[in-house]
């Protein structure tokens, strides 16, 4: 029999089936025109980066790849799951030519060329929402969680940025322990 879910998991998981019902209702329009007043807001900050980690976004998530066309000087590093018992995900440096369809739906490398995520400037997060505090739901892997802990470790440097649209912000995302708190989230309207 599997493990109880405990109410802080259920809440969560009511907060992400609501949140991507919304996402997945977005036209591809909406989707283009949110990104591209997203990344805007974003810009400021990738001006004195040269080492981004981004995600290949996949169905209706900010189209933050959209970045590589608009900064083709700039190094972007993608994840990589590298031992899913551990939750543990390396860098790899992003090459088109080297992209393979992850059994989720979204592309990672399928170089197994890693980089030290010491050298990353800021590090692009997904969610499926945000608080105004700064948190974050993820999918329920906790990958990211694992990464951004051991990248703060070595790095203190590094900025954490969280992109969403809007309807993303939450109240307040019920966290755990291992949650990490992130030092911006850009919107469509904001940065908070």
């Amino acid at each position: 029999m599997g493990k109880q879910k405990t109410d802080l998991q259920i809440k969560k998981d009511k907060i992400r089936k609501q949140i991507l019902e919304k996402r997945n209702n977005l036209s591809i329009e909406e989707v283009d025109k949110k990104s591209e007043l997203i990344i805007k807001n974003l810009s400021p900050y990738l001006k004195n980066a040269q080492n981004i980690m981004i995600f290949m976004d996949m169905k209706n998530e900010v189209r933050i790849t959209k970045l590589l066309e608009f900064y083709p000087k700039k190094n972007f590093f993608i994840s990589k799951i590298v031992n899913s018992k551990n939750r543990e995900m390396k860098i790899n440096k992003y090459n088109e030519n080297e992209l393979i369809l992850h059994k989720f739906g979204y592309y990672e490398s399928s170089s197994n060329d890693f980089y030290d995520e010491k050298i990353l400037d800021i590090v692009i997060v997904p969610a499926l929402a945000f608080d105004f505090k700064k948190n974050r739901i993820g999918f329920g892997g906790g990958y990211y969680d694992t990464f951004l802990n051991k990248v703060r470790k070595q790095n203190k440097k590094a900025l954490f940025i969280g992109v969403c649209y809007d309807f993303q912000m939450i109240e307040e995302v019920p966290i755990e322990g291992h949650d990490i708190t992130l030092d911006f989230i850009i919107n469509e309207s904001e940065i908070i």
